[in-house]
């Protein structure tokens, strides 16, 4: 009986994996290359994916508590081809157009036009490629080096006049502080409103190209970057936005700034730090490369897998820059689904990262440091504060030669629905953001760090497109971002 019994199984497991074969063989004819099933897209988004060639996109209206209220949109473009397709069930899409425009009320603008192709001409590479023009009268300056890791210190001018040292819990009270004017003995003021801001300007070119091994789960990237910087200083500019102790708006000199101070005093030239100064745009010329293991089973919004990535970008003079430095970054995501329901399209998924960066070099652009280096499709990551690090503390808070970050979310999707032939799903997220900074790789050590927790609102607008919503709190205030794509 009991070999009957045995008998019967075998041949029924034989006659499962016989026909699972030939399913994985009638699968994988219409490929032109071999991809691990690992890499298609879950039963339950690929039953709603969009076929053809659709376009996304939203007027959007935010603010900024550096930029004040801003209006802007963000289109996507996104060909998808349809079921024949041999790739359409392993990618989010074939062909993907971004283009991003925005102004705030400060003057900042941002302009963006982005193509991204996986598995272009049918063949295992990717092509992306990145054109952007950003401006920012009031990009932020905090100091680099592990000093920036502690609280917010400058003089006490609340009676009027510039008193002894105060340190500051709250950012906004320390801002409010900055702003205020001291009168001169001839009559004018002085304020030190834009103490931690600069005026940015840059131009960013990329181009990358990707091949993918192992059945699409390892990828090898190279590609070229062109950066083109200005930076200036506020130091003597005119504040119109500054007040007494008392509450009156008053025109003031703005005293030397952060930067100014820093430029000065050999702090810059401690960290080889260059690239602000003189009305010449420099020029940053930089080769940069990536080995990637990725398992996501679906890039915009992975309910499964692991993204493990080494990236490293160099530039020299012999490359046509006017700097000469290298970056890397080690980067780890793991994404794994906790509980589902609705056939899995409703479900909770914990998603984690840990990045650790790292920049030298004889000659380094400054704002290089501002940026963990990733070669993945979210891109660079703005450090140690802002809306991809740690949210709940202002932008470039902490910034250093080297920098860790770790970010912690339970993604829950809640409720499906469609309207107007769109598929959306509403979910909620929350998270923590915890990261510090090092002044280099033999200063690493497990104190120092900072953290930020918070509650995110997020909408799937046709599996490709994420709408995100974040309310972030750290111990120096809180922060509200909206954007689009998870921030890993």
């Amino acid at each position: 009986m009991f070999k009957k019994l045995l008998l019967l199984i075998v041949c029924f497991s034989l006659q499962n994996l016989s026909a699972q074969q030939d399913k994985d063989t009638v699968n994988l004819r219409n490929l032109p290359f071999y991809i691990d099933p690992v890499k298609r897209m879950p039963d339950v988004d690929l039953k709603d994916k969009k076929e053809g060639t659709f376009i996304t996109g939203l007027p959007r209206v935010e603010f900024d508590p550096i930029r004040g209220f801003g209006a802007g949109g963000n289109v996507n473009l996104f060909i998808n081809k349809d079921e024949s397709d041999p790739f359409f069930e392993y990618t989010p899409y074939r062909h993907r157009v971004n283009a991003e425009f925005f102004v705030f009320e400060n003057g900042r603008v941002r302009y963006e036009v982005s193509y991204d192709a996986p598995y272009i001409f049918d063949s295992p590479w990717r092509l992306r490629a990145d054109a952007v023009y950003w401006e920012d009268p009031e990009a932020q300056y905090w100091g680099v080096g592990r000093s920036t890791l502690n609280r917010l210190s400058f003089a006490d001018k609340s009676g009027g006049n510039v008193g002894p040292q105060r340190t500051f819990k709250r950012i906004n009270d320390y801002e409010s502080n900055l702003e205020i004017a001291i009168p001169q003995e001839d009559g004018s003021f002085r304020t030190d409103f834009h103490y931690n801001q600069i005026i940015q300007r840059e131009h960013l070119y990329n181009l990358l190209g990707e091949r993918v091994l192992m059945g699409g789960k390892m990828r090898i990237m190279f590609g070229y970057e062109m950066l083109f910087t200005q930076f200036e200083s506020y130091n003597g500019r005119i504040a119109d936005e500054a007040r007494t102790a008392d509450g009156e708006s008053v025109d003031a000199i703005n005293n030397p700034t952060l930067v100014d101070i820093h430029r000065a005093d050999g702090t810059w030239d401690q960290y080889n730090l260059a690239g602000f100064g003189d009305d010449r745009w420099k020029f940053t010329s930089m080769l940069a490369g990536a080995l990637i293991y990725d398992t996501r089973d679906f890039e915009p919004d992975p309910s499964k897998g692991v993204f493990l990535q080494y990236s490293h970008e160099w530039s020299v003079p012999e490359l046509g820059s006017d700097f000469s430095f290298n970056k890397f970054m080690l980067q780890g995501q793991v994404f794994k689904t906790l509980s589902k329901w609705k056939g899995g399209k409703r479900r909770i998924t914990f998603a984690g990262m840990a990045s650790l960066g790292h920049i030298w070099g004889s000659n380094i652009n400054f704002i290089e440091m501002y940026d963990l280096s990733s070669q993945a499709e979210a891109g660079g990551i703005l450090v140690l504060g802002g809306e991809r690090s740690l949210r709940g503390f202002r932008e470039a808070r902490m910034l250093a030669p080297t920098v860790g970050l770790i970010n912690l979310e339970m993604r829950t999707r809640l409720y499906d629905f469609k309207m107007l032939g769109q598929e959306f799903i509403l979910g909620v997220t929350p998270f923590f953001d915890a990261g510090t900074v090092w002044e280099g790789l033999d200063d690493i050590q497990l104190n120092g760090f900072r953290g930020s927790a918070g509650l995110g609102g997020r909408i799937a607008w046709n599996q490709s497109t994420v709408l995100r919503l974040d309310y972030a709190q750290s111990r120096e205030g809180s922060q509200v971002f909206f954007g689009f794509g998870h921030i890993f």
